[in-house]
């Protein structure tokens, strides 16, 4: 453990004791995976994103400049909670700031407070998570996680702990996901899209059908797979994501973290990579993952020349056929509601970035600027432009 981890602070309630650590330091939370691992399964969480290959594919691509701050809960030696934590020097209205938040940036799709045990217990474990955090208030400016589902307990208890404390809490709503509950027969789903989406779907697999032969397949063998993600990065590079640097194959460390991540998914055998042939040849691509009965997709892509045939739809219809086929439970799409994953289901996850400042004059001077001054300026601009479009309808 490392020398922060000297700092471990024993709270004592009535029948067990509660140890709190922290890891800040890569070969300590490299020795962690084993536990870690055993807490996430004991937690039956439903998605990837905070097993330790994900974690550590992350830190390994995305870590630099900043500091490991991942804080464990022990309960008479057992691992009971954990929160992925870091700390990174950023900037807020150009203000210098430490800021103390969840691992995770725009290629995390959802983030918690790993805890397991009766709705109690992790209440008991919320609480000296922050108790741990306040006792390092001198490390960071300001706190931000990012990512939680709106449905998660932790949310709201932070709220209140926050308020003990003096600190100004507010959130920020992100990304609301689409999510397609599998049941029943596939068929019968297909059914309930909209006539107009069913009409162009197949006419637009009968075009490339007219074309050549059309097959779906799937990559696993590990042995295959960077030559598969090269096929993969290249066709999205060659979209308007390629254009705008938004591509994965634009950015080394996206590259090395989606590479890594399909890699160890690989291994694990959670690993769900699909692709769409014409003629023998990859036009779309799906790289997804299969996780407690699960399908998450990450990232979907296609060859712009076949844009007119829809292939990435195409490729989409087959992959939900063929979580019906696995008998799968849930299909999630991650990401933003787009209209294409809206016209397969209509539920979603709204998740939300968490904030605390402390009552200092800085923390006092980012809470009003971000969540009052900010927003007032918004809409101010949004009126005027609004006015102006209504003076030119006028004229």
């Amino acid at each position: 453990m490392s020398t922060t981890a000297l700092l471990a602070e024993c709270l004592n309630a009535e029948s067990w004791p509660l140890c709190v650590e922290s890891i800040d330091d890569f070969d300590s939370f490299m020795n962690a995976k084993p536990a870690w691992d055993r807490l996430v399964e004991k937690c039956d969480i439903a998605h990837p994103f905070l097993t330790h290959d994900w974690i550590h594919t992350w830190w390994e691509s995305f870590g630099a400049g900043r500091e490991l701050r991942i804080v464990t809960v022990r309960e008479g030696g057992a691992l009971i909670a954990i929160a992925p934590l870091m700390i990174s020097r950023t900037r807020i209205y150009g203000i210098p700031v430490r800021e103390l938040g969840s691992i995770s940036n725009d290629h995390t799709p959802r983030f918690d407070f790993i805890a397991a045990g009766p709705f109690d217990n992790r209440a008991s474990v919320v609480d000296a998570i922050w108790n741990h955090l306040w006792e390092m208030k001198n490390e960071w400016d300001v706190m931000k996680l990012c990512q939680f589902d709106t449905a998660s307990p932790a949310l709201d208890q932070l709220c209140q702990l926050a308020g003990t404390r003096s600190c100004w809490f507010a959130t920020w709503d992100s990304t609301a996901s689409p999510y397609l509950p599998v049941s029943g027969a596939f068929d019968d789903k297909f059914a309930t899209l909209p006539r107009g989406q069913r009409a162009n779907i197949r006419r637009r697999m009968k075009r490339l059908e007219e074309i050549g032969p059309v097959e779906f397949e799937q990559v696993s063998d590990e042995s295959k797979i960077d030559e598969a993600l090269a096929d993969a990065f290249r066709m999205e590079a060659g979209t308007w994501k390629g254009e705008e640097g938004t591509a994965i194959a634009c950015d080394q460390e996206v590259t090395r973290f989606y590479s890594d991540i399909a890699r160890r998914a690989a291994r694990q055998g959670t690993l769900y990579f699909t692709f769409l042939l014409l003629n023998g040849r990859r036009i779309a691509f799906d790289l997804s993952m299969i996780y407690n009965q699960r399908l998450f997709k990450l990232k979907p892509g296609y060859l712009q020349e076949y844009h007119a045939s829809s292939p990435g739809q195409q490729l989409t219809v087959m992959t939900i056929r063929d979580a019906y086929t696995r008998g799968l439970s849930e299909v999630d799409f991650l990401g933003s509601a787009d209209e294409w994953k809206l016209a397969w289901t209509k539920d979603i996850r709204q998740h939300q970035w968490a904030y605390v400042f402390k009552k200092n004059l800085l923390g006092s001077f980012l809470y009003y600027a971000k969540f009052h001054l900010a927003p007032w300026i918004r809409a101010y601009r949004a009126r005027r432009a609004e006015a102006l479009t209504q003076e030119v309808k006028g004229a």
